[in-house]
């Protein structure tokens, strides 16, 4: 709760005025009350309040407002005191003493802290109450001096104590709750008062009301619980609100006679200064929890502002870099699906689109990782085989194994279960990463992938040891770690971002099991996974025949992109089928161009300058032209695009195969407009 000097106090107009009226009444009043609360002769009064008022109208305002305020108080307080039988001279040293440890307590907490103070900061709070000690040590000092001058020298120690207490409880417990009183429009707006706010605010008032309206038993002790509680709902104003409930209750019931203070061993000046000590422990207790709550709540606004800003910025990272790797893997299949090439032309080809699939790789592993620090991992349980899941990631690398010399053997599978409920693609990555790791570090020897069943944990457990050159104990905690390649040389030798594994350890976690490795140095390594064994039946699939992937003779197409490099890639991949193409370069172009003619599909690409591809397909849908109800594809590198979204028939990504596009298409044209 910041506390910003420079409250403007336009003394010129009547509002101005009138504030530092009500300011000089409060501190009369607040001076009458503690004069007349002792009635000892010769005491200081116990508590000493309206030197936290003062404190904190300096802290509030702009210096040059400060001695129109310092008038007024030393005017209010010398009054006060005059009006009560304090000789004048007497009242005019003392009242002198207040003001400078008031000035002083605001200097130095400027000075300390600056404009920004935030009683809800643990660290703020001491600074507080170390200034508020301070400042009645130099007044405590100043107002033993005026005894001295003016009644003699007798119990000047004395005097000084009772001086310092009695103004150290005053500024302790008032200065942080009037700090946070002043603040109340901008902490309710930061924290509006919810039903759990009012219900603790009541719960307090009624605790409050029934510990003091009975003398019988000394039941001080159940009001903090209902003050932390208050505070944990209402942050710092809470704690402020709380105890000036739990002091207003306290002195009405103590002032009648009744409440657990009474029962305290003295006159009234010692039971005021118990209770001010109870009201003192109070607050300072309260505010760091609820400057905890307060800290807990902007530390998740700020990580949950922080996961929104790095989503978009992965959303446009993935958009620049798979735009022009949609044009570089597209063209190059294309290429190289030409019968004229040469033999050598045709490897270089290859070796693009190699390369080009092995940088897609790199933003989906990224992109991936990203979704599961930000707890956004897709898992989609499925009927599904593990045997046959496994025979397949296990072939892929048969061939790469075989080049390399090393053994890649599958242990017997038949003890799996038939079906189970799992994500096959979340599953089948795991696999491949594990045993891709495996015949990349793997130089000689074999490398053996089992699954068994683990009957007492309910678990399937997957397996993937090696031969290769293993890792000691600190490597293999490093290992699954973002970013961790645990030998720079590796590293060097066979690539990778140090991703895989944190992805790996995320989607594991995500699906129910765990992961884990053990390894020693020259003697292998043998990774292994667990995920839930969940039995399922088999998924009933209407027979349908085999469906033929074709396009509509002189199939009209819409294909808005900016990117001139990607419609000519659409354009290349759809005109062997017959398409009518027609381009758009942004939303305002397909707009126009959805006007003027009808179109049998829409291929719309979301980012674009302009205006975007879901305003301009909301506008077609809207609006009275022929294609309203033609099925619109989104058409986008952005990875964070929605998948579902009723404006549209169906989304392609890109990088896309021309298979994957043509095939998409013929589909909602089949089906109609999806949405």
């Amino acid at each position: 709760m910041p506390v910003r000097s420079g409250l403007p106090l336009n003394l010129g107009r009547p509002k101005g005025a009138l504030l530092v009226l009500a300011f000089g009444v409060a501190v009369f009043a607040l001076a009458t009350l503690s004069i007349e609360l002792p009635r000892r002769p010769g005491h200081s009064s116990p508590v000493w309040m309206p030197n936290a008022l003062i404190a904190t109208a300096l802290l509030r305002t702009s210096r040059d407002q400060w001695p129109m305020l310092l008038a007024t108080a030393g005017v209010a307080c010398w009054g006060a005191a005059v009006a009560l039988g304090a000789a004048m001279g007497l009242a005019l040293g003392l009242t002198a003493a207040n003001l400078i440890e008031c000035l002083l307590c605001a200097v130095v907490l400027l000075k300390l802290v600056g404009p920004d103070l935030s009683v809800g900061r643990p660290r703020h709070l001491a600074f507080v109450v170390a200034a508020s000690l301070g400042a009645t040590v130099v007044s405590g000092g100043l107002a033993a001096l005026v005894f001295w001058v003016l009644r003699g020298g007798d119990h000047l120690g004395l005097r000084a104590v009772s001086w310092i207490a009695g103004n150290a409880l005053g500024l302790l417990t008032l200065v942080p709750c009037l700090l946070a009183l002043s603040r109340a429009r901008e902490l309710l707006k930061e924290r509006p008062v919810t039903r759990g706010g009012w219900l603790a605010l009541a719960a307090l008032t009624i605790t409050s009301i029934a510990v003091f309206a009975q003398s019988r038993y000394p039941l001080l002790f159940v009001i903090p619980p209902a003050l932390a509680l208050l505070a944990l709902e209402l942050e710092v104003l809470g704690a402020a609100l709380g105890v000036i409930i739990v002091g207003a209750v306290a002195v009405c019931f103590t002032g009648a006679g009744s409440g657990p203070i009474t029962l305290v061993q003295g006159d009234l000046t010692e039971r005021a200064l118990f209770l001010q000590l109870f009201l003192g422990v109070s607050i300072l207790s309260s505010l760091p929890l609820a400057s905890s709550s307060a800290q807990r709540r902007r530390l998740q606004a700020k990580a949950e502002e922080a996961a929104h800003v790095k989503a978009d910025f992965l959303a446009n990272m993935s958009h620049e870099l798979r735009t022009p790797l949609t044009a570089v893997l597209g063209f190059a299949q294309l290429v190289e699906r030409q019968p004229e090439l040469s033999p050598e032309t045709r490897a270089y080809v290859q070796r693009v689109t190699s390369a080009g699939k092995a940088l897609r790789a790199t933003i989906n592993d990224i992109l991936d990782f990203s979704k599961l620090e930000a707890g956004q991992a897709d898992i989609k349980p499925q009927p599904m085989s593990v045997a046959e899941l496994t025979r397949e990631a296990v072939e892929m690398f048969a061939a790469q194994a075989r080049e390399k010399g090393v053994v890649l053997r599958l242990a017997d599978l038949s003890k799996l279960p038939p079906l189970i409920e799992a994500d096959p693609d979340r599953l089948r990555q795991v696999l491949l990463n594990l045993i891709g790791n495996a015949v990349k570090f793997t130089e000689i020897g074999e490398i053996a992938v089992q699954a068994d069943v683990d009957p007492r944990a309910g678990h399937i457990v997957f397996e993937v040891s090696d031969t290769g050159p293993g890792m000691s104990a600190d490597q293999s905690k490093r290992l699954f770690q973002r970013f961790s390649q645990v030998d720079a040389g590796a590293a060097r030798k066979h690539g990778g971002t140090g991703l895989g594994l944190a992805i790996c350890k995320g989607l594991v976690e995500a699906m129910g099991g765990t992961i884990g490795v053990d390894s020693r140095p020259g003697e292998g390594s043998r990774f292994w996974f667990t995920i839930p064994a969940i039995p399922a039946e088999p998924a009933s699939e209407p027979a349908t025949p085999t469906e033929v992937i074709s396009l509509p003779e002189d199939c009209r197409v819409l294909v808005v992109d900016d990117n001139t490099a990607n419609r000519q890639l659409v354009r290349a991949i759809l005109t062997p089928f017959g398409a009518v193409l027609t381009e758009a370069a942004d939303g305002d172009e397909a707009i126009e161009a959805a006007e003027a003619k009808p179109f049998d599909i829409i291929l719309m690409d979301l980012r674009m300058p302009r205006m975007d591809g879901r305003t301009a397909t909301a506008r077609i849908r809207a609006g009275p032209g022929v294609n309203r109800r033609k099925p619109i594809l989104a058409f986008s590198a952005d990875a964070s695009a929605p998948i579902a979204d009723p404006l549209f028939s169906g989304h392609v990504n890109k990088p896309m195969t021309a298979s994957g596009l043509v095939q998409a298409m013929s589909q909602a044209i089949a089906n109609g407009r999806a949405a």
